[in-house]
């Protein structure tokens, strides 16, 4: 049996431990029992647990970039946007919202001729050519009066009128007959309707709300064909209307003028 000696009863020599370890430090950071970071690290980095606040748009974030979720209010024009852009008065005309459709469009009942925007042909349509025309002046109706189409006549009252007249012909059937008379029965004006069928004049209508031509002025007349009758405006200002005595619109061949004014202008559209 071996001797036991006084080193193993006692342990290692603590100097040649200590030899062992000569030079030895202490254990690496983030060995097992790192109580903490590297030397200096301040602290995790930024979105690490216990980071005080996130960047911008990580959650915690007290308010979102422009156009984020629970952005205030999205930029004109956005979902939600309570109106149009700046400066614009309202939606397109016809659009939803639109207060009223424009004259003629469905649901219009129709406007008087002569209303502001109706006073003549759309810009760019054909139109007589300047100057007087020789009277009588009349135009054709190829395929009719077509329904909705306006005439427009206008001229300057003679100083020593007596009367002018527009006649509206089905062949030679007259179904429309419009005779300004300024001195009926010595100085009595009138504005006489009437038709003459097969060479026989119909009933004359005369009520009417005012007398509007003087000698001298300028005048308009417009007359807008509808199904079931004919309605004048004078001057911008509707005047009348006279009832359909004679088959359609469809019949009327041409109209005729005649009588004493200046003739500027006379169309259809």
């Amino acid at each position: 049996m071996d001797e036991l000696s006084l080193e193993d009863a006692l342990g290692p020599d603590p100097s040649s431990a200590a030899k062992v370890n000569a030079g030895a430090t202490n254990p690496q950071p983030a060995q097992p029992g790192q109580p903490g970071p590297w030397p200096g690290q301040p602290g995790p980095w930024p979105g690490q647990p216990g980071q005080p606040g996130p960047w911008p748009g990580q959650p915690g974030q007290p308010g979102p970039w422009p156009g984020q979720p629970g952005q205030p209010g999205p930029w004109p024009g956005q979902p939600g946007q309570p109106g149009p852009w700046p400066g614009q008065p309202g939606p397109w005309p016809g659009q939803p919202g639109q207060p009223g459709p424009w004259p003629g469009q469905p649901g219009q009942p129709g406007p008087w001729p002569g209303q502001p925007g109706q006073p003549g042909p759309w810009p760019g349509q054909p139109g007589p050519a300047a100057g007087p025309l020789t009277l009588p002046f009349e135009i054709p109706t190829q395929g009719g009066w077509i329904p909705m189409k306006l005439l427009t006549v206008e001229g300057t009252i003679n100083m020593n009128i007596d009367k002018f007249t527009i006649d509206v012909f089905s062949g030679q059937n007259i179904v429309f007959h419009f005779n300004v008379r300024f001195r009926e029965g010595g100085n009595h004006q009138a504005v006489v309707r009437n038709s003459k069928i097969k060479d026989v004049w119909g009933n004359e209508e005369r009520a009417i709300p005012n007398f509007p031509f003087r000698k001298g002025e300028h005048f308009e007349i417009l007359i807008l064909g509808e199904p079931e009758q004919y309605k004048v405006a004078v001057n911008k200002q509707h005047f009348l209307e006279f009832k359909h005595r004679y088959k359609s619109l469809r019949e009327v061949t041409k109209v005729s003028v005649y009588g004493d004014i200046t003739l500027h202008k006379m169309f259809m559209v």
